[in-house]
């Protein structure tokens, strides 16, 4: 049994990346997306000027700056993906092992993964920002960098509206206003523009998950269950009593979702989730069709790419004719 926790506690890092690490472990116990736009905003904005700002993280902490950072660590793969989209990439010095989109991220040096970053490489690389996660960042590193005389804001996005207003913050942060208010505004359009196009659609019962072995689904209270409610959805876990509930075969089999959802980083085929649970060809989802497999950072990620998340969530559930 404890090998089984072990593992689907690392599931749940490495997928909700947007879930405080201490909050997941404790549950335990108890684009593509606006290239035209962010570009047109790359070519308009003049480079920013030194000033003085405070922002106000989103651990209420108020976070102040003499001048625009020119020296950023990131710790988060959806935080290095907000930085790369207001044109601040320039002075990211730092990014972590999961820091793989945009694509030039890949060039950016690693300082480790987000549970256990090299401090003591964060440290002599001397950035005047580190920009950290409530989704699998841990305290005790947040408390060591502070306590090293670094500046580090917090963002811990638990909706989509924080996820714009986290985009925001910083581009004020970092002097890039036009560029994440250009952003900001995009996604919100577009998230207003998916909900009324998945409203005219039948509503559908989603199974969706996290885990194939043991079997966690995405519960209420996450993220990615707003998604699926924007999406026009029904999520069959929706009454669990935890955020990643551990559902049996057999109430599945009960449930009968409309549709079954799994990511692509649990399975690489309906196939696979067939060997695993042979009598799940039962379910009406399998034997209509239903089955769809999503690209975990597309819904896992609460940065510029949410829509597209959003967008692959609606086609998974409401597919064209």
């Amino acid at each position: 049994m404890s090998v089984i926790i072990r593992f689907v506690k690392e599931r749940i890092t490495r997928f909700a990346l947007f879930f405080s690490g201490c909050a997941v472990l404790a549950s335990w116990s108890i684009a593509v997306v606006l290239i035209a736009a962010i570009l047109g905003c790359r070519r308009a904005e003049q480079p920013p000027t030194p000033r003085s700002l405070s922002v106000r993280d989103d651990l209420s902490h108020v976070v102040t700056l003499r001048q625009n950072p020119q020296r950023i660590v990131s710790l988060a793969p959806n935080v290095t993906e907000i930085l790369f989209a207001l044109g601040a990439d320039s002075a990211v010095i730092g990014v972590t092992d999961y820091c793989d989109y945009p694509p030039a991220a890949l060039t950016k040096p690693r300082i480790g993964g987000m549970l256990n970053p090299n401090l003591e490489r964060i440290i002599e690389l001397r950035p005047d920002l580190v920009l950290m996660s409530g989704s699998g960042n841990i305290k005790s590193d947040y408390e060591k960098l502070t306590s090293s005389g670094i500046t580090v804001f917090v963002t811990y996005p638990r909706n989509v509206e924080n996820v714009l207003a986290s985009i925001t913050a910083i581009g004020t942060l970092t002097g890039r206003n036009q560029a994440a208010d250009s952003i900001a505004h995009a996604l919100g359009q577009q998230k207003e523009d998916l909900m009324r196009m998945a409203g005219d659609k039948p509503k559908q019962s989603v199974l969706m998950l996290l885990s194939l072995n043991p079997i966690v689904a995405i519960g209420p209270g996450t993220f990615v269950h707003e998604l699926l409610t924007l999406a026009n959805a029904e999520n069959i876990a929706r009454e669990a009593t935890m955020a990643y509930p551990v559902l049996s075969r057999e109430a599945i089999l009960r449930s009968q979702p409309d549709v079954l959802i799994a990511t692509n980083d649990i399975v690489h085929s309906t196939d696979d989730i067939l060997r695993a649970y042979p009598e799940w060809k039962r379910l009406k989802a399998v034997q209509r069709g239903r089955v769809a497999l999503v690209d975990a950072s597309l819904v896992s990620r609460p940065g510029p790419r949410l829509i597209e998340g959003l967008r692959a969530l609606i086609s998974a559930i409401h597919p064209l004719k």
